[in-house]
């Protein structure tokens, strides 16, 4: 099955053959990862995921959810963080306080439609990655 290249699937840079983790999304945008290419795990996490991605919820305190799932990721794994469309400075807010409350760091917001945005998130090489920068 091919993937379109408009998908989440694409956006989220989500690999054929990778082990992937999904936590609450919504059913109208699982099609592309059932494509059966994938090792994939539906609201629930193991060890060494390529990716997590993770629909942020209304009570989720978003510090501590990224605090486990970076235990879920292999070093060069990703963990995206998917929110309703909010203004860039809460978006910076909530990128600032998981890259100080974890050992990740913020990578780049991509839109995935329907008025949500994703951000991305990978391990720190070392821990002074972020602070020299």
């Amino acid at each position: 099955m091919t993937v379109e290249e408009d998908s989440v699937r694409v956006r989220l840079m989500v690999k054929p053959n990778s082990k992937v983790c999904l936590f609450h999304a919504r059913k109208n945008l699982l099609p592309p990862f059932m494509a059966g290419d994938l090792n994939l795990m539906l609201d629930w996490a193991e060890n060494e995921c390529d990716s997590v991605i993770y629909w942020l919820q209304p009570n989720d305190e978003q510090g501590d959810i990224m605090a486990h799932l970076e235990q879920q990721i292999k070093p060069s794994g990703r963990i995206w963080l998917v929110l309703s469309a909010a203004p860039q400075a809460t978006i910076e807010r909530i990128r600032q306080d998981v890259s100080d409350y974890t050992n990740l760091r913020a990578g780049k917001v991509v839109d995935i439609g329907e008025n949500e945005v994703a951000l991305l998130f990978a391990l720190r090489k070392s821990a002074l990655e972020d602070k020299e920068s």
